[in-house]
Parts: C-alpha cells; sequence; structure tokens
C-alpha cells in the first residue's frame, strides 16, 4: 500500500467511534455518515473557479431537484454530470465539492453533481431517478446554461460509479428507443460492480476494512436496497448486465480496495462486449482517493487521467 494512503487510513482510524456492540441501524447510519464526512477534511483546500452555482428541477412527482454546477471559465461547454459515492446513504456533493472543483479546474468542462435523495429515507431506485432528471433537465435547458449537449459524459466514483453506469445502459437504450442523443462516455471511478450477497472477490478479503469493510458493506446495500432480489438486478449489479454498446469507458481500480476485483471483472465484461475501455489501475491506492487530494499524491495523478482521457471528446484548454 502506498505510505500516504496508510496516513489516511490511520487518520481516520484516530477518528472513528468508539465500538459498541451491534448499532441498531439509525445510530450505525448515524456513524457511517460521521466517517464518510470525514474524508472531506481529507482534501486539498477548495480552489477558485469562474463560478459555482444551482439550477433546480421543479418538482414533479417527485420533490424538486437542485444541481451544482461548476463552471471552471465562460463560454459553451461540454457537460460531465458526476454522481458521487457515499454508498447512496451518506456522502454529498458538500463532502465532494473540493474535488468537484478540482475536476472542473483540470477538464476545462462544466461538471455538474446532482444533489440526489440518500436511502433509506429513499432508497433504490430514487438515486437513479434523480441522476436521469438532472440529465434531462439539462438538456433541456442546454441553451441557457452554456451546455454544449453534443458532449456529454458520465462519471461518478464508488456506488456513483454504479448510478453512472446505470444511467448510460439507460441512455444507450433510450437512443435505440426513442432516438435521444448519445452519451458520448462514462467515467467510473472504483464502481461497486457487483452487490449480490454472494459475490466472491479475493479482493474483497484481502483488503478488508480498507475505507470499506465487508460487515458495513452489506448493511449499506441492505439500507440502500429495497428487497433482496434488487441485489440480482443488471441495473444495481453490472456484471450481470449486457453492456453492449454502451459508450467508451474510462475505468478506474485501487489495488488497495475491496472493490478491487470486481471493477476489474467489469472492465474485461465491457471490453468482451467490444466496448472502449482503458482501465487505469492504482496500485498503491485505496477507495474514495478522489477525495484525499489534501494527502496523497495520487489524486492529482488521477484527475490527470481524467482530464487527458476526455480530450477525446473536447481538448481540454
Amino acid at each position: 500500500m502506498d505510505a500516504e494512503a496508510r496516513d489516511v487510513l490511520d487518520y481516520l482510524a484516530r477518528l472513528a467511534p468508539a465500538a459498541e456492540g451491534t448499532p441498531d441501524d439509525a445510530r450505525w447510519l448515524e456513524n457511517f455518515r460521521y466517517q464518510t464526512r470525514l474524508l472531506a477534511g481529507l482534501d486539498a483546500p477548495p480552489m477558485e473557479l469562474h463560478l459555482v452555482s444551482h439550477v433546480v428541477v421543479p418538482r414533479t412527482s417527485t420533490p424538486a431537484l437542485a444541481i451544482r454546477l461548476y463552471r471552471p471559465h465562460p463560454g459553451r461547454l461540454p457537460l460531465l454530470l458526476h454522481m458521487h459515492g457515499g454508498g447512496a446513504i451518506a456522502g454529498s456533493v458538500d463532502g465532494h465539492d473540493a474535488a468537484l472543483r478540482m475536476l472542473a479546474s483540470r477538464t476545462g468542462w462544466l461538471v455538474a453533481a446532482p444533489l440526489y435523495r440518500r436511502a433509506p429515507e429513499h432508497r433504490f431506485p430514487a438515486q437513479l431517478e434523480d441522476g436521469w432528471r438532472a440529465l434531462g433537465h439539462l438538456r433541456d435547458q442546454a441553451d441557457t446554461l452554456n451546455i454544449d449537449a453534443s458532449t456529454i459524459v458520465i462519471s461518478g466514483d464508488s456506488i456513483g460509479g454504479t448510478l453512472a453506469n446505470a444511467l448510460a445502459m439507460r441512455g444507450r437504450d433510450a437512443v435505440r428507443e426513442t432516438g435521444s442523443p448519445a452519451i458520448a462516455g462514462q467515467i467510473l471511478l472504483y464502481p461497486n460492480t457487483d452487490l449480490r450477497r454472494d459475490a466472491d472477490y479475493p479482493s474483497r478479503t484481502r483488503e478488508n476494512g480498507h475505507i470499506i469493510a465487508l460487515e458495513d458493506l452489506e448493511r449499506q446495500i441492505d439500507l440502500y436496497l429495497s428487497r433482496e432480489s434488487d441485489r440480482h438486478d443488471p441495473i444495481v449489479s453490472p456484471v450481470l448486465a449486457d453492456p453492449a454498446r454502451l459508450p467508451s469507458t474510462l475505468l478506474v481500480t485501487c489495488g488497495a480496495d475491496p472493490l478491487c476485483d470486481e471493477g476489474d471483472a467489469y472492465g474485461h465484461l465491457l471490453a468482451s462486449a467490444g466496448v472502449p475501455v482503458r482501465h487505469d489501475h492504482f496500485a498503491g491506492m485505496i477507495h474514495a482517493f478522489m477525495q484525499t487530494g489534501g494527502h496523497t499524491r495520487a489524486t492529482a495523478r488521477l484527475f490527470d487521467c481524467i482530464a487527458n482521457w476526455l480530450q477525446r471528446f473536447a481538448p481540454s484548454p
């Protein structure tokens, strides 16, 4: 493991709540959300951008949805829609704010981050529906928001990567059924790709406790999904999906991450279906290192990797 990654784990361990047996769901969720918020303290200071603003998707049959927009400079920009991580039960755009600012600055793209609903208050598929609503609204308002709607990439970290992939699958099907504009690419940062209870990957045991503990992972999934059968839905567990005709993909995995092997398995599945895949593996890194830029130099390399990959769609300034 990278020495800087080990320092991050040591820092988080020092601030973790004291063990208290087996807490009930409410107390466990409170502790999980607290520990997820700690990641924000590991990031680099938030950088200034040309403009950070919000748009709101009006209330329809579901609550109004806010989207935070990170604009690195004026002008008509391609769109990078990012779904944040946190197991769909924790995490926030605020917790990812410094990382999203860096993402916009480094790529030169307009980064849009939906403040999607979290489980267990709002269980799956609420998060996916919010992401789809955000994407549709940004396309509809592209002229007003100065967005180049012909160039849209979807990204996400951790469970956000799973949601990004689900949005790409939904977008693929919409193109086929309605002729909607195609999504140009997807960026999957250390994604969950197999949520089945019996999923067995060596990295889950080998790297257990490095940001993700297996017992917590199962509890998180139980709080995220509405029913046990959802674990076998290809939208939820993309290793079970047909990935044919999905857009070009940048996949990032981490060697010291319990999710490493399932991410690798999904990359092979994409490639076997003819999807162009670039797989960048950060051997010594841990899950969530997108948010540890104040302590891990590999985070800057991650943003370089993303920026370089995006140049195929719209060259960075």
